[in-house]
């Protein structure tokens, strides 16, 4: 005679199924956390070491323009170029506009000159091919960042250097498909508000969506400074000003 499960049994079951489900849920919250902690850590960083370029080699790495005579096996060999010494890195542009990310630009060689100074681990001081892990750091929380000089954004709030989080190794901003930035509206809220005021359109720390998808302030048409936490796709890239 067959036997099913009395109520005690099933109560049992439903508890370790409900504490597994929750030990799994505790550890992706872990993981996260320790992703974010680990981003802010690697933006503070590399804040640092620009200001202590800054003040080794009175200008901007990238944009210095005695490189090839101060920095360490800076030459054609190691496509290591001198800037321009305009006091910006690259070309100024709106904030969430494209990064120049090709050898030669002062953005990609930025990277370069703070490696050869020593002052940053995690890139190739003589890669000559553009990828992460090689002329960009890779993020802990996934993508890259990039360095860019934002001359402000619509509302004019900022012109200054910023690193920016996102994905498209060619310097692409946030116009990618949707599941394919580095966050999430939820976890770069996460970011910002450990960092700043906690809002995606103000302050040291802003984020933006991509076209497809709302989440991380662009909104179609208008501006919100505001994160939708329900949007669970990665949709954001983030800008962190350096200095700031």
């Amino acid at each position: 005679m067959n036997k099913g499960f009395t109520l005690v049994e099933l109560a049992i079951v439903m508890t370790i199924i409900g504490l597994l489900i929750g030990g799994i849920l505790k550890g992706q919250a872990l993981l996260e956390n320790a992703q974010v902690s680990s981003t802010i850590s690697q933006v503070q960083s590399y804040d640092a070491a620009v200001t202590s370029f800054r003040d080794i080699y009175s200008s901007f790495p990238g944009d210095t323009s005695r490189a090839t005579l101060r920095l360490p096996n800076c030459n054609t060999a190691s496509s290591c170029e001198n800037g321009d010494d305009s006091g910006i890195v690259g070309v100024s542009s709106v904030l969430w506009g494209n990064v120049d990310t090709t050898m030669e630009s002062e953005n990609t060689q930025a990277w370069k000159h703070l490696s050869m100074a020593n002052l940053i681990s995690g890139v190739e001081p003589s890669a000559g091919t553009r990828e992460w892990g090689r002329t960009h750091p890779t993020a802990k929380i996934g993508g890259g960042f990039m360095f860019k000089y934002a001359q402000g954004n619509v509302s004019g709030q900022l012109n200054a250097h910023v690193l920016l989080l996102g994905n498209d190794i060619a310097g692409g901003a946030s116009f990618y498909p949707v599941g394919t930035a580095p966050t999430s509206p939820k976890t770069a809220a996460n970011i910002d508000r450990k960092t700043d005021d906690g809002r995606p359109y103000s302050g040291k720390v802003q984020a933006v969506s991509s076209y497809y998808v709302n989440g991380c302030n662009w909104n179609f048409g208008g501006q919100r400074n505001w994160y939708d936490e329900t949007v669970t796709k990665k949709s954001c890239d983030m800008y962190f000003i350096l200095g700031g």
